[in-house]
């Protein structure tokens, strides 16, 4: 499991890896500078740039700090420089608030200067549309030049709470304070929403970007960052658009802490005529999804599950699923057990010698003496505090939730110590204690005044949030050292293919599916009838191959079990007839019919974003319609394939159903682990169809009976 010590005030489990990223250190200065340059400063008092230094001198920023501007002056005490000549050599980071139109001239101001690092805050590039567009090409070229790295443009900046940076150009409340968690936003609105509710939630934070237009920097460039840093417990990503989805995926796979992502404009995304059906089912927001997901990142619907995650993954590491429940209320107890349930979480039985203590000491009060624990109208809240200790010690449970509902009128103060006492006990046993409180309004913003610890107040969302941190602190290390298959000469094929300028190959696939150790009956492509070979194995199956026909079921471009020669030249004759004059690649597929089996697809197809995928999927003729498919980037581990096959929602037909046999998975899944590492190798292939592959009693493997492939140049 990916734990490591923790530094200080930060939860157990995370941070402090000691571990070196790519490039990382180059972004340090960003975040721990040692000096500033405020470029833009006037004392006027609706001047921006004045209210990003009033934030680093309310803050106590523990660099110095330099001004620049058009005019002369002082400002909260600090001179107005007029020209970079009358700076130091050695000012770490810029940070940039003027008319867009001049920031490109202004950075390269700061490179002659000898400053490589700035956050450009700057509006009116891309987001204006070509005229912008063509400011941030200047920019680029500028940055590029100097090797300068920056945030934004088009961005709030950063902060630092530890060390006092936070150049922002709106006032900021003194609400912030240090702890675990690093937020990179591509909305600054968004992020700072982020920040006011961590912050009155109670959770601290360690470093806080406003990404804008990521020009310089990406997310995953912020990700890495935040993962070297030691101070940074949970990394949250705030997301609109990816445009290095592959670096991303690296950079969260690599990452030993919690990455949580919240991606918007999830609906915009068009549709387009597929020449596969992998490509109709690889759609943009489903790829994500299952990147975010195999990369080892939990992926979130809305800002309240981003703060709710957040604030379960500040918890203590959870090292199991097993979760003791305890409710004052019966009802509560049994909504809390279908999310359990939901979450894909475990209420184990108590152990006997805990029923037996309950029972003994609470008898007339205790309703049900199980997990769920309903404490009915016991009204102690000292016992309810020594209950929750006493679970929290059993071997045999990984978390505890206590459900506690109250009135102000009512058992208040009381009710509000629980609040520090779950909080001594989760560090006390190093396990999360989720306590989820009801009350009015006015008692819980009261109570979140009083104690400085987070606390939960939705049964959903904090199950949610406490499954996601079982699989994220559990998630294995990357296994960089895993088998791969011998791809055999299946490589220089598609090579040579390329090479001759075939875009498509759609018939003559099955020596090169051979050649990569692939199962595939023996075949022949033909014209006529009068082309087939003297020994044709029969009995077969006549298919017709043509850039025209993409579901030959349909088109009934599909002839199977031809038991003798007759009814084989009669059905090549009839599909000749029907589909020709065929072109260079085409004709009749005449193929020995195979075994029967489980019709699955398997195939490839290269994401603009993420790069190439692997889907496996139920149904054959169907899958569209089924859409029962597990996508993974490429390539895959077989153990990563062999998951696959069993997260499909109809795995169970595999085990053997209604009193077939069960089916040969580790055939299937080392198809899947083939084609993943043949379309990860080969560039070349833009997409691939193996459907159906028919999955054949266990022992006796799979074969692939259809195939399609499309190629293109690099």
């Amino acid at each position: 499991m990916l734990h490591s010590p923790a530094p200080s005030g930060m939860p157990p489990g995370y941070g402090g890896s000691g571990l070196t990223f790519p490039e990382a250190h180059v972004l340090e200065p960003l975040f721990a500078p040692r000096s500033v340059l405020i470029i833009g400063v006037s004392a006027a008092a609706s001047n921006f740039a004045a209210i990003i230094a009033s934030n680093l001198m309310r803050y106590r920023f523990n660099g110095e700090i330099f001004l620049l501007g058009r005019q002369p002056g002082l400002l909260y005490g600090h001179r107005i420089r007029t020209s970079f000549d009358e700076l130091p050599d050695d000012i770490d980071v810029a940070v940039i608030l003027t008319p867009a139109s001049i920031v490109s001239d202004l950075l390269d101001q700061c490179g002659r200067k000898g400053i490589r690092h700035a956050i450009i805050q700057s509006g009116g590039f891309r987001e204006l549309g070509d005229k912008g567009a063509s400011l941030e090409e200047k920019l680029q070229e500028v940055a590029t030049r100097h090797g300068i790295r920056f945030v934004g443009p088009n961005c709030l900046g950063v902060v630092v709470p530890r060390s006092g940076f936070a150049p922002i150009f709106v006032p900021l409340g003194g609400v912030y304070r240090p702890g675990s968690v690093s937020v990179a936003a591509q909305s600054g609105g968004v992020g700072m929403g982020y920040l006011y509710l961590m912050a009155s939630e109670h959770v601290g934070l360690a470093r806080f970007a406003s990404m804008g237009n990521k020009l310089s920097l990406d997310e995953a460039d912020y990700v890495r960052a935040f993962a070297a840093d030691p101070d940074t417990g949970v990394i949250a990503l705030y997301l609109e658009s990816i445009g290095r989805g592959r670096a991303l995926y690296d950079a969260i796979r690599e990452c030993p802490k919690p990455v949580l992502v919240q991606k918007s404009n999830r609906t915009s995304l068009g549709q387009r005529i597929a020449f596969s059906h992998t490509a109709a089912l690889a759609q943009n927001d489903a790829v994500l999804t299952a990147a975010l997901a195999q990369a080892g990142a939990v992926r979130v619907a809305t800002t309240r599950d981003m703060i709710a995650h957040i604030k379960a993954c500040t918890l203590p590491p959870m090292k199991g699923r097993r979760v003791a429940l305890i409710s004052r209320s019966g009802g509560h107890a049994v909504i809390a057990a279908d999310a359990a349930a939901d979450a894909g979480l475990e209420l184990p039985e108590f152990p006997p010698d805990f029923l037996s203590t309950i029972s003994g000491s609470y008898a007339t009060s205790v309703i049900r003496r199980g997990n769920p624990l309903d404490l009915g109208d016991l009204f102690d809240f000292d016992v309810y505090a020594n209950i929750m200790e006493r679970a929290a010690a059993l071997d045999t449970i990984d978390a505890v939730v206590f459900i506690h509902e109250y009135f102000s009128e009512f058992g208040a103060e009381q009710s509000r110590r629980l609040v520090p006492r779950a909080e001594e006990v989760a560090q006390r046993h190093q396990k999360p204690v989720a306590l989820v409180l009801f009350a009015d309004e006015a008692e819980t913003a009261l109570v979140k005044e009083l104690y400085s610890v987070p606390f939960f107040t939705s049964i959903e969302d904090t199950f949610q949030a406490l499954s996601s941190k079982w699989r994220l602190d559990t998630r294995p290390a990357p296994d960089v050292n895993a088998a791969r298959p011998s791809l055999g000469g299946a490589v220089t094929a598609v090579r040579k293919l390329v090479a001759r300028g075939e875009r498509v190959v759609l018939g003559d696939g099955a020596s090169l599916l051979a050649q990569a150790g692939l199962t595939v009956p023996h075949a022949v492509l033909v014209r006529a009838a009068a082309d087939l070979p003297a020994e044709q194995p029969l009995p077969a199956v006549a298919k017709v191959v043509s850039r025209c026909v993409v579901h030959k079921t349909e088109a009934k471009g599909v002839s199977l079990g031809l038991a003798d020669r007759v009814e084989l030249e009669a059905a090549v004759a009839d599909l000749a007839g029907r589909f020709g004059p065929f072109g260079e690649g085409e004709g009749v597929l005449v193929q020995q019919m195979a075994p029967a089996g489980i019709e699955v697809i398997v195939g490839a197809v290269r994401d603009p974003t993420f790069g190439p995928l692997v889907v496996v999927g139920l149904g054959g003729i169907l899958v569209e319609v089924l859409r029962d498919t597990v996508m993974r980037l490429a390539p895959v581990t077989l153990d990563e394939a062999r998951a696959m096959c069993r997260q499909l929602r109809a795995a169970r037909v595999f085990d053997g159903v209604r009193g077939r046999p069960p089916a040969d998975v580790e055939a299937l899944a080392r198809i899947i682990w083939t084609v993943s590492h043949l379309v990860a190798e080969l560039p070349e292939i833009r997409e691939v169809d193996l459907n159906p592959c028919l999955v054949h009693e266990r022992g006796h493997g799979a074969t692939v009976v259809d195939f399609r492939m499309a190629l293109g140049p690099t």
